[in-house]
């Protein structure tokens, strides 16, 4: 499934830099590391970052890799600080998908792209209720397309994407 996520964003540049909003179990921050990008990877639990920080040490060391404890809504990031923002499979979690969403355009010079679970995903590739799942879509998708993102959709995922002028 994350492989089919990660395929659709090799067809997006990112530019140099990116913050992961929601690194979690850290395959996103892999995946980024792997394309060669700087990374700044935000996650609100300690122990993700401390993680982190154990699997890609030699990132964190080389400066390719930067950890921040915050949350979504509230990034310890200067405006235009990363060409991209991405978070893959963690927009469910966010309390204010419109405050995070306008955080991800203020940090990001070019791209905002979120992947989450398609309700139908729901306690079978994650722990969520399908309808917790769909009513986070639903409000997710309403309100990007307000603030001017594409929606997409596949069959495990839907995607919010906005190119930067």
């Amino acid at each position: 499934m994350l492989d089919e996520v990660f395929a659709d964003l090799d067809s997006l540049d990112l530019g140099q830099s990116v913050v992961d909003i929601g690194a979690g179990f850290g395959y996103s921050t892999r995946y980024l590391l792997s394309r060669g990008l700087r990374v700044c990877a935000v996650d609100v639990d300690p122990g993700v970052l401390s993680s982190l920080r154990a699997a890609f040490g030699e990132f964190v060391k080389a400066g390719l890799l930067k950890l921040y404890l915050a949350s979504a809504e509230h990034l310890p990031l200067r405006g235009g600080e990363c060409d991209s923002a991405v978070s893959i499979m963690a927009l469910h979690h966010f309390k204010n998908v419109e405050a995070a969403l306008m955080e991800m355009l203020r940090v990001a010079k070019r791209l905002v792209v979120v992947y989450d679970w398609a309700p139908s995903t729901g306690g079978v590739t994650n722990p969520h209720s399908p309808a917790e799942l769909k009513a986070k879509m639903e409000e997710a998708v309403s309100v990007a397309k307000r603030l001017g993102f594409e929606v997409a959709y596949a069959e495990a995922w839907y995607k919010l994407a906005k190119r930067k002028a």
